[in-house]
């Protein structure tokens, strides 16, 4: 019996396709969803020009579309799979090979980009099944990212550095100029992306223990990890967030920041929020200057994430005297969340304190996070611009913003701070 079985067992409605056996030596699969992509072949040369690792690396473009797609949807998806199959013709070789599956008539409920990575990461969880191997691991990627020569190289060094990691995140960076879009797009990604690193520092600051990225094509899982927390969902938007945030709390969760993925910033309205409607507005010219949430929305989490260890074996009159110093705001979501019933039983299933802290931010968890953002924000902690929001955070971490006004010149620092803080989860310290 493999370590998949039991996993595939309860699954349903999701068909293996590649009928070619994996080779023994397969140690990485890369998953890429593709809907009517009109140049897929400059992501799949990156990938082709990476320095390869010692194991062999498979690459699975999923095309996909819901059944009754347009006309120009089915065309697009067509010329798609004919152009891969077409290069992949002189870019296979033993240590590297390309597969499109065929996912142009999914079912109109739950078709959309979580179910093509599900459909996706499950070939994948399946082709290391049949090898028994576990430790294979399942990178997300997109049809219109880049990555470094070293990226192989990286995650083979970090898979022997960290032996018993569940995930990656891989570090990126958004091109800030150039000639594939309008000046506006490339305005708007530097404020985008400053938006992105903001918010997961912030996190860090505020010392929320699963502070990482979630962007959809720079993570990757091992495939025990994957069929353990249940696989990929089906969500049509976001799907990322909530799959990563189940990965998560595994721990031995670590950063890669020794090469780098360049995600496109190029504006799309395929789903409701991310990059591409963000980069969409800036195109419409609706939103020309970000707007981020307050800092001190983080300094509130902060002072509560500090107490968390002490609410080990609390009293409820004495946790209750210990919120009452929280903010006001944050009390009011606190007990909208029912906590007394929540910590009694988060402390009625632990034994000790590291297992009641590790429980309660299953229960805080990085959605309840976001609900809070919303919550305060919506009590009164108006949104501000990125470029003030992120300096005024350098200050509470006591680095010199000194003459610093340019966004272009903060969102460098942010990307250094990435770069050579490696972050680790307090939890797996």
């Amino acid at each position: 019996m493999s370590f998949a079985d039991v996993y595939f067992s309860k699954q349903q409605g999701i068909p293996i396709h590649i009928p070619d056996p994996p080779s023994p030596a397969l140690r990485y699969v890369i998953i890429i969803p593709a809907y009517q992509e009109e140049n897929i072949i400059p992501s799949l040369d990156s990938l082709w020009h990476c320095a390869r690792p010692a194991g062999a690396v498979e690459v699975i473009i999923v095309v996909n579309a819901p059944e009754g797609a347009t006309k120009e949807i089915r065309e697009a998806n067509a010329a798609t799979l004919h152009a891969i199959e077409r290069w992949s013709k002189t870019h296979n070789d033993d240590r590297m090979g390309f597969y499109a599956l065929d996912a142009t008539a999914m079912p109109q409920q739950h078709a959309g980009v979580g179910l093509a990575r599900k459909i996706g990461m499950d070939e994948a969880a399946w082709r290391f099944n049949t090898l028994s191997a576990p430790d294979g691991l399942i990178i997300s990627f997109d049809a219109d990212c880049l990555c470094d020569a070293s990226y192989f190289l990286e995650l083979d060094r970090h898979c022997k550095l960290y032996p018993r990691a569940n995930g990656f995140n891989v570090y990126f960076e958004h091109p800030l100029s150039g000639h594939e879009f309008p000046e506006c797009i490339y305005r708007g990604i530097v404020q985008y992306e400053l938006h992105l690193r903001y918010y997961i520092q912030a996190l860090r600051y505020a010392g929320y223990p699963y502070a990482f990225h979630t962007v959809g094509s720079c993570y990757a899982v091992k495939a025990s990890a994957y069929v353990k927390q249940g696989g990929m969902n089906r969500r049509k938007s976001g799907e990322d967030f909530y799959f990563l945030h189940k990965i998560f709390p595994l721990g031995n969760f670590f950063e890669i920041n020794t090469t780098r993925i360049m995600p496109s910033p190029r504006p799309s309205l395929r789903v409701p929020f991310g990059t591409g409607p963000t980069m969409h507005r800036f195109l419409q010219n609706e939103d020309p200057a970000l707007q981020t949430y307050d800092p001190e929305i983080f300094e509130m989490l902060r002072d509560l994430f500090l107490l968390v260890p002490e609410l080990f074996r609390q009293m409820p009159d004495e946790t209750e005297r210990a919120l009452h110093n929280l903010h006001p705001v944050l009390v009011e979501f606190l007990k909208s969340l029912d906590y007394p019933t929540a910590l009694a039983e988060i402390n009625s299933n632990c034994s000790s304190q590291p297992a009641f802290v590790k429980r309660f931010y299953s229960w805080f968890n990085g959605l309840t996070v976001l609900k809070f953002m919303n919550y305060a924000t919506a009590k009164g902690f108006i949104r501000t611009g990125i470029r003030e929001a992120a300096i005024r955070l350098m200050q509470k971490k006591h680095r010199n913003t000194t003459g610093i006004t340019n966004i272009h010149e903060i969102l460098m620092i942010y990307r250094e701070m990435e770069r050579k803080e490696p972050w680790v989860s307090p939890l797996q310290q």
